[in-house]
Formats: structure tokens, C-alpha cells, sequence
């Protein structure tokens, strides 16, 4: 019987998970699978549980949000392991899921984690030893998704995250920064940044799926400089509404490497979780670092 390990944050987006338990596992072992199920309490439960167990196994899965499989993976990452991820969305967005093409019901996901394909997928690698799955981000409404009271997110799913937002908008300030990607050189006041690898951030950034290959060792970047001005704000608001990233307004860039420079403590969200960068902050691209069923 082959072996695996579920990890699963029950308090996830509305509860899904912890209901649904007992159909995971009876679907996992009717596939020939001895299931041992781990349940985190805390922050950091899941990378400790995968940096520590998951090496003798032949599957891990993940049932949580967005922050939970950031945890395993990164887990797996500092560990040295080299296990297929299977992906059960049950947090409030889920946008990577949406980016892999995952069901987002998650009884079908653990038929698509059954029936799916191992494929290799680039990693984020933030500073010297945080990682990210899908995006890095700083700037207006980024501090949204750790902000926001867990259980505000329960009842209110996405909705929590536009009023969090509206309610943040007092505090959005100019970030003065420097971007070097691949070489090139950027430096202005911004509004928002975000590194990506992924066809959706949180309704910000939208990608047709030819626009993005996740295992191409290449981010997809957005960075929107700060309005002077209503006017050029709307034209900012029109562009990402029309999907126009080549719109003077903003810029779109692929790199393999960012360098940011200029503000010792700013706050960073990896896949919805906050992190804090350094004056000096690099962002890497690891190619085909993890392998993740899709």
C-alpha cells in the first residue's frame, strides 16, 4: 500500500476541509493509499510537519488556502524533499488554484490529485530562505489577506477582502523603490508591485493562460507607479479593468531575478502570508523546484 500524508489547516476559508475529512480520506484509500492525516493549530505547523515527515511517502496533499500549501512547499524546500503535492482549495480566494486550472470544489480536487499528472513548477525564493508559489507583492491592499480576522473571512469569503481593502485605503502611501530585473533597471514611487507565477492575483491581475508558463523559469511582474493625480488613477483603474498591461500607466515585465533596494522594512505578502524585506530584498526564480499534480 503506497503511503501519504494529508495536511490540513480545518479552519481554512469556510470550514470545508475539516467536513469534509472523512470523504478525503476514505476517497485516498479506496485509491490504495494509507492516509496519515495532520491537522495544524498555528503558523507555521504545516512547514514544520512537512520538513520533518514527509520524506518517506509518496504523496503529499494539502487542504487549506493559499498560505497552507506556501507552508508545505516551503517545508518540502528546506528539507530537501522531492515529493508530488496535490492541491485541495479550501481557503477564502484561492488563486493558485485558479492559475493551475485546479477544481475549486474540493472533492473534485481530490479526483484531479487521483487522476492527474506530476509537473514540475517553479518556486519564488524571497531573500534567503522564505518562498512563494504564486506571487510577491507589495504595496496598496497587499497587507489584505493577513490583515484580515480569519473568522471575517469565514463568513464573508471574498467579499472580507474589498472591505479590508476599502477600509485600508487611508494608508496608502508613495513606496520610493529601485527594481532591478534581469539587469534592467526601474526606480520610481509606487503604488503597488507584484511578482508572479500565475494567470490570477486576487483580482488585480489577470493573465490569459497562453500569457503564462509556470515552469519556464521566468515571473510574469506587474508594478504600477503612484498616481499623481485622479485622472492618471483612473487611467491606472481602466487598464487593469481591460487588461491593458502595455497601457503607459503601468508597467509589465518578465525576469528570472528582481533586486529591490530602498526601504529596510517593508511589508511583503507571499501567497497571503506577510513577510518583512530587507533594504536590500532579492527575489529568485527556482526552476522546476517542486512537482505539484495537475
Amino acid at each position: 500500500m503506497k503511503k501519504m500524508h494529508l495536511i490540513i489547516n480545518p479552519n481554512a476559508g469556510t470550514r470545508q476541509g475539516r467536513r469534509l475529512l472523512p470523504d478525503f480520506v476514505s476517497a485516498f484509500n479506496r485509491a490504495g493509499y494509507l492516509c496519515t492525516v495532520f491537522c495544524t493549530e498555528k503558523r507555521g505547523d504545516a512547514a514544520e510537519y512537512a520538513r520533518q515527515q514527509a520524506g518517506d511517502t509518496d504523496l503529499v496533499a494539502v487542504s487549506g488556502g493559499d498560505g497552507t500549501l506556501n507552508e508545505v512547499i516551503t517545508g518540502l524546500l528546506q528539507g530537501g524533499l522531492s515529493v508530488p503535492v496535490g492541491y485541495i482549495p479550501c481557503g477564502s480566494t484561492n488563486d493558485f488554484a485558479t492559475g493551475l486550472g485546479l477544481p475549486r470544489q474540493p472533492l473534485k480536487a481530490v479526483q484531479a490529485i487521483l487522476e492527474g499528472t506530476p509537473s514540475p513548477l517553479d518556486i519564488g525564493r524571497f531573500g534567503k530562505d522564505r518562498y512563494f508559489t504564486y506571487t510577491a507583492s507589495f504595496g496598496a491592499f497587499t497587507s489584505v489577506s493577513w490583515s484580515t480576522p480569519q473568522n471575517v473571512k469565514n463568513v464573508l469569503g471574498h467579499a472580507a477582502y474589498i472591505l479590508e481593502g476599502i477600509r485600508s485605503l487611508a494608508d496608502i502611501r508613495p513606496i520610493h523603490i529601485k527594481i532591478a530585473a534581469d539587469g534592467q533597471q526601474y526606480e520610481d514611487d509606487y503604488l503597488f508591485a507584484a511578482v508572479c507565477n500565475s494567470t490570477s492575483l486576487g483580482g488585480v491581475l489577470k493573465l490569459a493562460d497562453h500569457q503564462v508558463d509556470m515552469n519556464d523559469g521566468l515571473f510574469e511582474a506587474l508594478l504600477i507607479p503612484f498616481p499623481p493625480d485622479l485622472l492618471v488613477l483612473n487611467q491606472i483603474l481602466s487598464a487593469l479593468t481591460a487588461r491593458n498591461y502595455d497601457h503607459p500607466s503601468l508597467r509589465f515585465l518578465r525576469a528570472s531575478r528582481f533586486v529591490f533596494e530602498g526601504v529596510p522594512h517593508l511589508k511583503w505578502t507571499l501567497d497571503g502570508e506577510e513577510a518583512e524585506g530587507a533594504s536590500v530584498t532579492e527575489i529568485c526564480n527556482l526552476p522546476s523546484a517542486v512537482t505539484i499534480i495537475r
